[in-house]
């Protein structure tokens, strides 16, 4: 599947379908939009808030989280404020999202069964990371969305 994504990119490059994108680094309308990974908002999401290319900063990770005050997603949206200029912060939840309900127990059978061991496991906990609550799910779509952020 990658070759046949990088043979694609190659021809995009060639054929410059690019230029329709080019923007500059600074968020138009002055927004970041915290969402989930989730496969169906690709499109999904800046259509439905009608948002062009060059509108906002669009950060995703699995359930549109920020999980500690240290994680990517706090990185990203302290870039985005203090060097790129956003106003705004807005965080988007959906239903049916993958990461509500997951919890660690689950993802330990999975990791085991692809060859993670307990001895790896262990090592990351000794490095302090409580994979119980670092994989945990949330349990409420509801109670993480509809927040408005203002900076």
């Amino acid at each position: 599947m990658i070759d046949q994504i990088i043979n694609y990119n190659k021809t995009f490059v060639e054929q410059k379908g690019y230029k329709k994108y080019i923007t500059d680094k600074y968020p138009d309308k002055k927004l970041a939009v915290l969402s989930c990974m989730d496969t169906r908002l690709t499109e999904l999401l800046p259509a439905a808030l009608g948002l062009k290319n060059g509108d906002a900063k669009i950060i995703k990770n699995a359930g549109g989280l920020v999980i500690s005050t240290f994680d990517s997603a706090m990185r990203s949206l302290i870039v985005a404020i203090y060097e790129l200029g956003v106003k705004e912060i807005m965080v988007v939840a959906h239903s049916h999202c993958g990461a509500c309900h997951i919890s660690y127990e689950h993802f330990h059978h999975e990791m085991i069964a692809r060859g993670v061991t307990d001895k790896t496991l262990d090592t990351i906990r000794k490095c302090g990371i409580d994979l119980d609550q670092w994989l945990e799910g949330f349990k409420d779509t509801p109670r993480h969305c509809c927040q408005r952020i203002h900076h």
